[in-house]
Parts: C-alpha cells; sequence; structure tokens
C-alpha cells in the first residue's frame, strides 16, 4: 500500500533513486526604468512650460521696470536735488512709458495734473500736497527755492515713481491724454 507523496516515492523498487524533474529557478527580465509612464512625461512638459512662462513673465517685468530702477536710483544717490530736478527727473521717467507727443507738450500745471491722474487714487492727494509747492515755484528764479520744497518735491516723485510706474492700463492712459 503506497501513501502519497510519501519519501518513498523517488526511490525505485529495486532500491534505486530516480532524479526528479527540476527546472533551474529563472529571474525574471531587469524592469527598464524607460518608457516612463505617460503620466510623467505629461508632468514633466507641464513643469518645462510653466518654468518657460515664468521666466518670460519674469524678463518682462525686469524690462518693464528697468528705466523706473533708474529714475529711482537717480533720486537715491542725489539727496541734494533741486525741484526742477525732481520734475525733470518725472517727466524723463514718464516719458520712457508713455507716449511723448503727447507728454512732451505738457509743462506747469498740466504736467502736475497727468501725474497726479496716474496714480492710484489713495495716493493723489498726497502726491498733490507734497508737489504743488514745487509745480508753482518751478518759473521762478532759483534763489525762491527752499530746502522745505525741494525735500517734499522729493518724497512726491519717489511716492510717484513707485506707485505710478510700470503703467498698469496704457491704452485707457493714452485715452485720457486725448
Amino acid at each position: 500500500m503506497n501513501v502519497a507523496n510519501s519519501p518513498a516515492q523517488g526511490i525505485a523498487p529495486t532500491g534505486q533513486t530516480t532524479q526528479l524533474q527540476l527546472h533551474d529557478i529563472h529571474l525574471p527580465e531587469q524592469v527598464s526604468n524607460f518608457p516612463t509612464a505617460l503620466g510623467w512625461w505629461i508632468l514633466l512638459v507641464i513643469v518645462l512650460v510653466c518654468g518657460f512662462w515664468l521666466f518670460k513673465k519674469f524678463k518682462k517685468d525686469r524690462l518693464l521696470n528697468a528705466k523706473k530702477n533708474q529714475a529711482l536710483a537717480a533720486l537715491k544717490n542725489n539727496p541734494e536735488l533741486n525741484a526742477n530736478d525732481c520734475i525733470n527727473l518725472l517727466k524723463w521717467a514718464a516719458m520712457q512709458y508713455f507716449s511723448r507727443e503727447q507728454l512732451a507738450k505738457l509743462y506747469g500745471d498740466n504736467l502736475q495734473q497727468f501725474l497726479q491722474a496716474q496714480l492710484p487714487t489713495q495716493h493723489q492727494h498726497s502726491f498733490n500736497t507734497l508737489s504743488i509747492d514745487a509745480f508753482q515755484a518751478q518759473y521762478q528764479s532759483p534763489d525762491c527755492s527752499s530746502s522745505e520744497v525741494d525735500k517734499q518735491c522729493q518724497q512726491a516723485t519717489k511716492l510717484w515713481l513707485t506707485h505710478a510706474l510700470p503703467v498698469k492700463n496704457l491704452t485707457a492712459n493714452s485715452k485720457e491724454l486725448s
């Protein structure tokens, strides 16, 4: 009587052992990293497009703010600027962002009104208060200018440069001038 799976199964009746027909262990093929799943390729493309877009936006903003930063540096590096020099700096900076034909003909009160209109509403009164004396004294003799008027004009210049430039809505500003 033979029992299933007994150790005696592998032994031949004559006492000789028979070899079992076993195969070697086969390792699976090495898994490759390529081709990567489609989702990773899509993610890579999205990251590259976003990176390129951010680079272009940064470069555009840097170019847009270049003249503003140049004017602010001139104001910072020359603390003895008088009111006339500040007004000239304001007009130069405005000409970098607005139409030269429309801005070149403005002077005095018209220039002050134009500059004030470019500011956000919350800064317009402050700019007007700081700059009104400088615009009124602009065409008087140079010895009439006081250091207080010069300091106020410098503050007004800094206020205008930081809050009015770069121009947010150029088309609306050009329509106001015509």
